[in-house]
């Protein structure tokens, strides 16, 4: 039944793009907001005075209803050291339905952002942790099952949590034309080293942010003393190391500066800490476009952790990208340093955030290659590209097709072969032009993912697995209500 089942919302979504894209759409014409003759407007006897806004002239109201499907297989090595046949690692249709609210400023000083967002896995017969609904453990520390959804075990496939949960519920505030700042459960959004986990929800913080700007100076401080995944439902808080013995490690800081030197070169660098763990973050990125249409970005990302790294660990980015007419182009490249053979007996693999638990908390990383690695052990090198071409000028406005792939090679665990992993994707994406789904988006996302090492999943490398292969379609539909 829930092959059936599968099969039929696959279906469902291709045919509902396929009507996106014959059916006409209609459009209503609405009245004018006010009369002509309103002596307001033409100006007879009315001073006019400049538009103030207000907490609900101002506010806005919108959401969406997403659906992901993923079918994700990967193999092993057995214990004569021989690659397995892929088995199924991921495989479930998830549907997320979200609603974000953003009032005016009241006075032009505060405000409020309000999001929720609920999640429901329509089947699941691989991992619970696939990150698009509710994982039925505490945390990321404490990982023992809840009850009340008869979860079997932690890694059951039963183990997922239909629910919902809040993103943001923010109070907000302007302090005149330079300063602004936010408190409660919110993402950062002034300069900072410290970013979130994504689902199609957003990761939260609990706590607070300022920031100024001053001329093209822009200045950010973040202090949470919490935080929470997109895939948990409670908070929790900073932790020095992995599972439950976890040490507590205090509140979150960061500052951080954005620097618009002119119109075409930007410097973006920040810092991060904690109150009572010895992990700290930093990162350095400049970002220029030549007067030839390139992007360009050398960054650096560094992590000072003596419980995880024998020294200072870090990695060195960079990225490009250029538009030729219809074709886009991404040429990218790291280098990472992350030794932990002391600490963990493995060799490490750099994580850009404030925790040393996948979940714990998360950085603010630009580099996202979507090949399922990433590429990012000790001594290892990787390269990236991607070409994909925009067919409107062909008569399929909203239709784009891409390949991507990366390379990478160079770190070493001591009796397995070296770590030479790479991964080709195909993808395709239309945003329906009209119909019933008009502003919808389609998209199939596959990847070819090979390592060429003889070392099992999380063997030897800290964070590598075997070969893969990884399915993904997705229908995003977003709505406007104000």
């Amino acid at each position: 039944m829930k092959q059936v089942f599968k099969r039929t919302l696959v279906g469902a979504a291709v045919s509902s793009l396929l009507f996106g894209m014959t059916a006409y759409s209609t459009s209503v014409i609405a009245a004018d907001d006010v009369a002509p003759n309103d002596p307001a407007i033409v100006g007879e006897g009315v001073v006019e005075k400049p538009y103030e806004g207000g907490f609900f002239e101002d506010a806005t109201i919108n959401g969406g209803i997403n659906i992901w499907m993923r079918d994700r297989t990967r193999a092993s090595i057995d214990a004569n050291g021989h690659q397995t046949p892929k088995s199924t690692n991921l495989d479930h249709g998830s549907i997320y339905a979200g609603l974000d609210i953003r009032s005016g400023y009241a006075k032009d000083v505060v405000g409020l952002d309000v999001n929720v967002y609920t999640t429901f896995d329509m089947w699941n017969n691989g991992s619970p942790d696939h990150e698009m609904n509710f994982w039925n453990v505490n945390n990321p520390y404490d990982m023992a099952p809840n009850t009340n959804t008869g979860c079997d075990g932690t890694w059951d496939s039963s183990c997922t949590d239909n629910g919902g949960a809040f993103q943001t519920a923010a109070v907000k505030f302007k302090f005149g034309e330079h300063v602004t700042a936010r408190g409660g459960y919110f993402q950062p959004t002034v300069p900072t080293a410290m970013g979130v986990n994504w689902s199609y929800a957003a990761g939260t913080y609990e706590g607070g942010e300022i920031g100024a700007n001053f001329g093209p100076v822009a200045l950010g401080f973040v202090y949470a003393d919490q935080y929470r995944a997109p895939w948990y439902k409670k908070q929790y808080t900073f932790r020095t190391g992995t599972g439950p013995t976890a040490k507590d490690a205090g509140d979150a800081y960061s500052i951080g500066m954005v620097y618009t030197i002119n119109d075409k070169m930007v410097l973006d660098t920040a810092y991060a800490g904690l109150t009572e763990g010895d992990r700290k973050n930093a990162h350095v990125k400049f970002k220029w476009t030549t007067d030839g249409g390139w992007y360009v970005s050398p960054q650096a990302y560094i992590v000072e952790d003596n419980n995880q790294y024998d020294k200072t660990a870090f990695q060195l980015a960079f990225l490009s990208a250029k538009t030729f007419g219809q074709y886009g182009l991404r040429l990218e490249s790291t280098y990472t340093s992350a030794d932990s053979e002391n600490t963990r007996g493995n060799v490490g693999n750099l994580a850009y955030r404030l925790t040393e638990a996948y979940g714990g908390s998360n950085g603010a990383y630009d580099i996202w290659w979507n090949n399922r690695s990433d590429f990012n052990h000790d001594n290892e090198l990787g390269f990236f590209g991607e070409l994909k071409r925009d067919f409107s000028d062909l008569g399929a406005p909203g239709f784009v097709m891409g390949v991507n792939g990366v390379y990478a090679f160079g770190a070493k665990a001591d009796g397995y072969d070296e770590l030479v992993e790479y991964s080709g994707s195909a993808f395709v994406n239309y945003a329906i032009q009209s119909g019933a789904l008009e502003g919808a988006n389609f998209g199939i996302y596959y990847t070819h993912y090979v390592n060429d090492s003889n070392a099992d999943n999380w063997v030897g490398y800290s964070n590598a697995f075997q070969d893969e292969n990884d399915l993904k379609v997705t229908l995003t539909i977003p709505f406007g209500i104000k």
